[in-house]
């Protein structure tokens, strides 16, 4: 019993002094915490970011939507559909042309644009890449236009509200309901793919 009293004063104190070792912390804005990653931060975690940094908007947005266009032309030769081709289509259409927007507006401002898509981002399409054709429709529609869409619409949405850059932020509440609508589309075509 004693033993059990032990640790939870043992636990309180370690909680108390967690917090006061976090409230002391001193942390630029737009900076993470040492645990912290920059794609947490990126979504709003809150983990030690006051403020989305252009620069790490320019990484996350400009990453995103490379691989949003590789895995989609992906889907317009593997899909088995016409409904989930045209999908396709209109996402390397639609991300094509916000991607090059993005990049001019990025190189205009001295902020290097992406090169790479991300690490979770390749293993997705390598996923994606090796999926059996008779489920290839329900699980691109699935991961690229529900899971991936509402995890860019989070970051957007952040991103018009908190970048510092105005034109950035522009570009980001400009993007939005193009992303929204792909999200609404995508929702549509799961409710009919099988």
């Amino acid at each position: 019993m004693k033993t059990f009293e032990r640790l939870g004063r043992i636990l309180a104190v370690s909680l108390a002094l967690a917090g006061v070792a976090a409230g002391c912390t001193s942390q630029q804005p737009g900076t993470t915490t040492r645990g912290g990653s920059a794609a947490a931060a990126a979504v709003g975690t809150g983990i030690g970011v006051r403020s989305m940094q252009p620069a790490q908007f320019a990484a996350t947005a400009g990453g995103n939507g490379m691989y949003e266009v590789q895995v989609s032309r992906l889907a317009m030769n593997r899909a088995n559909s016409g409904p989930v081709q045209d999908y396709a289509r209109m996402l390397v259409d639609h991300h094509t042309r916000a991607n090059n927007e993005l990049i001019a507006l990025l190189r205009a401002k001295g902020i290097r644009p992406p090169d790479m898509i991300p690490r979770d981002k390749r293993v997705k399409l390598d996923r994606l890449s090796s999926v059996p054709a008779r489920q290839f429709d329900r699980i691109y529609i699935q991961t690229v236009g529900i899971e991936d869409h509402e995890a860019d619409i989070v970051v957007f949405e952040r991103a018009s509200r908190e970048v510092a850059d105005p034109e950035l932020r522009a570009f980001a509440q400009k993007t939005l309901p193009v992303l929204r609508s792909h999200l609404d589309a995508a929702r549509s075509l799961a409710a009919t793919t099988r």
